[in-house]
């Protein structure tokens, strides 16, 4: 059903633009939460940061800009050009911080030297790397890769190389990728004692609950955790002893 423009009040206009960029958001929030940032990631990798600047743009500033423009005593035609302008602005906007958190998303968690790294897609893009290729290492989403430290001389040097003049580093370079189940027992040496992160961190226990009662685990002794290092925070995941993702806590 068409709404007459000319019967809107001011109010009325920008409470209906703030109600339409609101599902627009909710929208962007659910793909954020379930597929582009899950779990950890969202804290960790940028998504709490970028859904503040799509909300600013999408339901602040587009409404706001309606609730000072929209004036019914103008003609229909005036007042149509003033709304076609602003959706205009506020979907060119939106698109760009959408377009921005959708290649920043993390799409690999890889384990080096002591840690998991979370690896945004555009790192990986921009080397022309098919990011399909990383379900055959994982079937987790994202998925967790083992970078393996060069033995060879001249992988040594490749990698130093890519390091040194096109600025990748190794946990970004794919040709190190190797399939994390099969390289466990290089990484849980690393593994954190989840005693002293507890004593630090008192309600880490409480977090480890959920964990332990969906996988059916007694002991917290009988999982594995390991430093997950991001842009903004840090994390623990926890695996169980077959390199299974079981969850993560926080530890902040």
């Amino acid at each position: 059903m068409l709404i007459n423009i000319r019967k809107l009040t001011r109010t009325t206009a920008g409470l209906l633009h703030f109600a339409f960029s609101l599902g627009v958001f909710c929208l962007i929030f659910f793909l954020l939460v379930n597929f582009w940032y899950p779990g950890p990631y969202f804290n960790d990798s940028g998504g709490w940061q970028g859904i503040r600047i799509v909300a600013s743009v999408d339901v602040v500033l587009g409404p706001l800009l309606t609730l000072v423009v929209f004036n019914p005593a103008k003609a229909t035609r005036e007042l149509a050009t003033d709304i076609g302008i602003i959706a205009t602005v506020q979907c060119i906007a939106l698109l760009g911080g959408v377009h921005t958190l959708y290649s920043q998303r993390p799409v690999a968690v890889v384990f080096w030297d002591n840690s998991f790294m979370t690896v945004p897609a555009q790192a990986l893009t921009d080397q022309g790397y098919a990011l399909d290729k990383l379900g055959i290492l994982s079937a987790a989403h994202p998925p967790f890769v083992y970078a393996e430290n060069p033995t060879k001389l001249e992988d040594l040097e490749k990698m130093l190389g890519l390091i040194n003049k096109d600025k990748i580093p190794p946990h970004h370079q794919t040709w190190l990728y190797r399939p994390l189940k099969d390289h466990f027992n290089e990484v849980r040496p690393m593994q954190f004692k989840i005693d002293q992160i507890i004593a630090k961190h008192p309600d880490v226990k409480n977090q480890l609950l959920p964990i332990m009662q969906k996988h059916n685990i007694s002991d917290i002794h009988a999982m594995l955790y390991f430093l997950l290092q991001s842009k903004y925070s840090n994390s623990v995941l926890v695996f169980d002893q077959n390199a299974q993702y079981l969850g993560y806590v926080n530890p902040e």
